[in-house]
């Protein structure tokens, strides 16, 4: 006996809603990020704007919850300075007002503190290195995590070489 499968309509909403879904579970994302991943897997606009309206209902797709805990990421596991974060949070979809009340309590001492951190841990494979080598690295490793030069010449300066 042969049992039938559910027929599924390609592009349907219900597609879309569990589409999106499975993005959830794999890492909490912005509203535009699921926006475009279920654009780009070839859902309209509508059926996107209905899916995500439904989850952020749900409490599922929330970008001000959202903001602080990539923060929290970037700062702990990227080591990311001010401007990196900046740039962090608007790739992954939020927008410009959000990203600046988000930063808006980040305090020049968590930004030394970060980078103060990530200088001890990169020393380790720096000590080879001339002086002028390694602080040559070192200011070049937090202008890519964007760290301001102020931070990056006080940090620098800190530190035994």
């Amino acid at each position: 006996m042969k049992v039938k499968k559910a027929r599924r309509l390609k592009g349907s909403q219900a597609e879309a809603k569990t589409y999106a879904l499975k993005l959830l579970g794999y890492r909490a994302r912005s509203r535009r990020e699921l926006e475009e991943r279920l654009r780009r897997k070839g859902f309209s606009s509508g059926q996107a704007d209905e899916a995500i309206e439904q989850l952020q209902d749900a409490g599922l797709v929330n970008d001000e919850d959202l903001a602080p805990q990539l923060l929290r990421y970037s700062i702990e596991y990227k080591s990311f300075g001010k401007n990196g974060i900046r740039t962090f949070l608007a790739k992954r979809g939020l927008g410009r007002e959000l990203i600046d009340k988000t930063l808006s309590n980040h305090t020049l001492e968590i930004e030394e503190k970060t980078a103060g951190e990530f200088v001890e841990r990169k020393m380790r494979t720096l000590e080879n290195y001339s002086e002028d080598i390694v602080r040559q690295k070192l200011w070049g490793m937090l202008l890519r995590r964007g760290f301001s030069g102020e931070v990056i010449k006080k940090v620098i300066d800190s530190v035994e070489l």
